[in-house]
């Protein structure tokens, strides 16, 4: 199969990448800046510099690969900076997806079509909602997660009124080796590798430490866009375990064997939190048999030694 995943320099892009070409698939990819090759998962030939918010140069790349197979990961994904600047994200993360569902129909129109959201749709939530299904209503709390609701519906009108087969992807949180320090688990491990260096004082910043989130493995994550790819509808991806960061502070500790303090600081803090968000996967793991492979313990464990391999870990 042929398959074209947008943001293929992105986290989880880059292990979706490994995934489909261990799997034995023709995978090629696009970027809206120049590729660099000593990061790159593909070679240059297969990497297509692309600006979503250009429909023009959506359809001609969909033109000329004519994929079976597209995986549209790319996207605004900060939620601080969704709020700096709403435009550019609805631009990227609503109109792009526009101009890709528009590709594929013009351009490929037998292609199917993974489209990643967020679990952020949800949003706003009561423990009475937990553990979150698909059926659960969208409450956006952020300019990030309401253009992702809206690409969401966007992706679902596109299946029903023009043909297309798109499935809709929500993953919620997730982590594991290759992730920006943007991200709590990443950042929290950056912080230990470094106090276990000497190259940061023995405490780690932090921001709330008592919400609860669900964590999934990356290459859990990918494994179920893949799987997916073949039904319809949406579906959660996620662990259905919840847990807070003190917890996850705690076992990378351990993991490391560091000890260190914890300093709360208030610019890490988000000024909307919901303090309880955990998913429900039964409805993915009903129609493709997908569940969590990867342990907690070795996504951490992969994670410290992915930052111990990385010398800007200070």
């Amino acid at each position: 199969m042929r398959f074209l995943i947008t943001g293929i320099t992105g986290f989880a892009a880059r292990h979706l990448a490994r995934r489909l070409l261990d799997d034995g698939h023709d995978v090629f990819g696009t970027t809206h800046r120049a590729l660099d090759p000593s990061s790159a998962i593909l070679a240059p030939e297969r990497v297509a510099v692309m600006d979503l918010r250009d429909a023009d140069a959506v359809i001609a790349v969909v033109r000329r690969l004519r994929p079976d197979g597209l995986f549209h990961l790319a996207a605004v994904t900060d939620t601080a900076a969704s709020f700096a600047d709403p435009d550019e994200t609805y631009r990227v993360n609503l109109f792009g997806s526009l101009h890709v569902f528009a590709a594929v129909r013009a351009a490929a129109p037998d292609c199917r079509v993974i489209w990643v959201g967020s679990s952020h749709v949800y949003g706003d939530i009561a423990a009475a909602d937990l553990p979150l299904t698909e059926a659960q209503l969208f409450r956006p709390s952020s300019p990030y997660a309401a253009s992702k609701a809206a690409a969401d519906l966007a992706a679902y009108q596109w299946t029903r009124a023009a043909g297309l087969h798109i499935v809709r992807m929500r993953p919620f949180n997730h982590t594991g080796p290759g992730q920006a320090p943007l991200f709590v688990c990443a950042d929290f491990a950056r912080q230990v590798v470094a106090i276990a260096r000497g190259a940061q004082p023995s405490h780690i910043a932090v921001g709330n430490l008592d919400v609860v989130r669900d964590f999934t493995d990356v290459r859990d994550v990918v494994r179920a866009y893949v799987l997916a790819w073949e039904r319809g509808v949406a579906y959660n991806v996620c662990s259905g375990v919840g847990r807070t960061p003190r917890a996850l502070i705690n076992d990378l500790l351990r993991l490391a064997g560091v000890r260190a303090s914890v300093t709360v600081r208030a610019a890490r803090q988000r000024a909307i939190d919901v303090p309880e968000i955990v998913g429900s996967a039964a409805k993915l793991r009903q129609a493709t048999g997908w569940a969590p492979q990867i342990s907690w313990e070795q996504t951490l464990g992969d994670l410290l030694a992915d930052w111990r391999a990385r010398p800007q870990a200070r």
